[in-house]
């Protein structure tokens, strides 16, 4: 149940990435990367940031999670791959000599907004 820690600091990462004229309630759409590694359900991320959400001041934020598969490098045989199983062992060579390349951390990556309407559109600025 690690994932409302993790929605509840994403929306903390949000809101101190704003820019000062930018309004947390425009915010329209948040995206975030989780290595596999961290063993996140991306499904229990976005329903709990869903419910603290309602709370906040960006109650209109959706979540977008993209997993990022685990891959290794072999510093045996310099093969590169990526791993389905929890195993570190390189599948050409059966090395366990296997530098860890991606698939660990969660990283905020991306932060729309919605740019509020001009109330002066379609005025000049004359009486």
């Amino acid at each position: 149940m690690h994932e409302l820690y993790i929605a509840q600091s994403i929306l903390k990462s949000v809101q101190k990435s704003l820019p000062e004229d930018v309004r947390a309630e425009d915010v329209t759409q948040v995206r975030v990367e989780c290595g596999q590694l961290d063993a996140v359900v991306p499904d229990s991320l976005i329903f709990l940031f869903d419910a603290i959400k309602a709370e906040s001041n960006m109650p209109q934020a959706e979540l977008l999670v993209e997993q990022i598969a685990v891959a290794c490098v072999c510093k045996d045989c310099s093969r590169e791959f990526e791993m389905e199983l929890p195993v570190f062992i390189c599948p050409d060579c059966q090395s366990g000599n296997v530098e860890l390349l991606r698939g660990r951390g969660i990283r905020l990556t991306g932060i729309t907004v919605n740019e509020p309407e001009d109330e002066n559109h379609g005025h000049t600025g004359h009486p």
